[in-house]
């Protein structure tokens, strides 16, 4: 199984995801403190920062569609987003935050479509469960390394800068990496292997009509979760120390859990492969909405099982249900609609922690999850039973 591939779309999304998107929640109270504003205005940055992210997805498509020049677009995506991460540190208020924002996720959109198509046509059929678990378990990386600096920012407000200018580092050394990508192989008839090819249209047939509203559900409840968690367990007065190390198991079980879905996915339940992600988002946050101390403990612990394994298994669904020449057009449909769900995330979120108080985002990211978790039996079903 070839490595660098791997390694480079690890790299990009503990980057893109673990440290640019989900250590905007995490540094959160520190910005708010030092900007000011309600949470209502950050879940909309949040949101802004997703509909890039979103853009970014659309367009990948067309950008890729030449094979040999995906190592060009990889480097120059994540060369946008260290320059973008640069200008949202300097942000001496809402609107450059805002800005900065929106371009992480434009660059972060582009970039993350790149190394994970281009790593799937890379790894041979029967690894890619495993390669997009380890890929995608590097979000769990991305917040383990970035944990300390959540309690450290909120000691001094201002410091929120230098925690989040050392993320230009990682996405320089993406750059580097991509320029080292030997031009790929031509794909062989096993590569090319797929349910078939794949349209637009395709979302709205049976076959991928429930795993599509399963996967916007996720990310309508993870990351109105994760942008607010921290503010939560803030609020009720749990220690910085706490806070650090919950965030760090939070990466931790990240991390397991994408490792331990990859040989799910490559085994003879493969098509339920993304229920058990999603049920344990839906008990996790359930547990986060409970009273004391603990419970928000616990249940990001739970919750971190799921948030890295979810897209692990739709980025391998997504190729399962397409052809090579198909793979990314799957992989941006698919994106798409959980792109969607990201927006409405954040923006519901700061909607219920304004008017309902900051414990019930948890308990909405619980409802929304089990939502998913049904929706993701039934595709799994259908599946079972087209094949059987």
């Amino acid at each position: 199984m070839p490595r660098l591939p791997i390694v480079i779309a690890a790299l990009a999304i503990a980057v893109d995801i673990g440290l640019a998107r989900l250590g905007y929640g995490l540094l959160l109270p520190a910005i708010r403190l030092d900007l000011g504003g309600s949470y209502g205005i950050y879940g909309l940055i949040g949101a802004l920062h997703l509909g890039g992210y979103l853009a970014g997805t659309l367009a990948s498509p067309r950008l890729l569609r030449a094979r040999n020049g995906v190592p060009r677009v990889i480097a120059i995506a994540h060369a946008a987003v260290a320059a973008s991460v640069a200008i949202s540190a300097a942000s001496d208020g809402i609107p450059l935050l805002l800005v900065s924002r929106l371009a992480i996720g434009i660059a972060s959109g582009i970039g993350v479509a790149a190394v994970v198509t281009e790593m799937l046509e890379r790894v041979p059929v029967g690894r890619r469960g495993l390669a997009s678990g380890i890929a995608w378990g590097a979000t769990g990386l991305g917040l383990i390394v970035s944990a300390p600096a959540g309690a450290w920012a909120v000691a001094d407000p201002t410091r929120w800068r230098i925690a989040t200018v050392l993320c230009v580092l990682p996405a320089i050394a993406v750059v580097a990496l991509a320029m080292r990508l030997a031009p790929p192989a031509a794909p062989s008839r096993a590569a090319g292997a797929g349910d078939a090819p794949f349209a637009w249209r395709d979302l709205l047939r049976a076959r991928n009509a429930f795993f599509a509203v399963a996967y916007a559900s996720f990310g309508i409840a993870y990351i109105a979760y994760a942008t607010f968690a921290v503010a939560a367990f803030t609020a009720r007065g749990v220690a910085p120390a706490v806070v650090t190390g919950v965030w760090a198991g939070l990466g931790l079980t990240s991390a397991i859990g994408a490792l331990a879905i990859g040989p799910v996915v490559a085994g003879r339940w493969a098509r339920y492969a993304f229920v058990p992600p999603m049920a344990t988002g839906a008990l996790g946050c359930w547990i986060s909405s409970l009273a004391g101390s603990v419970a928000p403990i616990a249940g990001a612990l739970c919750v971190g099982m799921g948030i890295a394994a979810s897209p692990a298994v739709a980025s391998a669904f997504a190729r399962m249900r397409s052809d090579t020449a198909t793979s990314a057009t799957a992989f941006t449909a698919f994106t798409t609609i959980f792109g969607c769900g990201q927006l409405l995330g954040p923006l519901a979120g700061g909607i219920v922690a304004d008017r309902a108080g900051l414990d019930a985002v948890a308990l909405f990211s619980a409802i929304v999850f089990a939502a998913g978790t049904l929706c993701a039996t039934i595709d799994a079903r259908l599946a079972v039973r087209r094949e059987s």
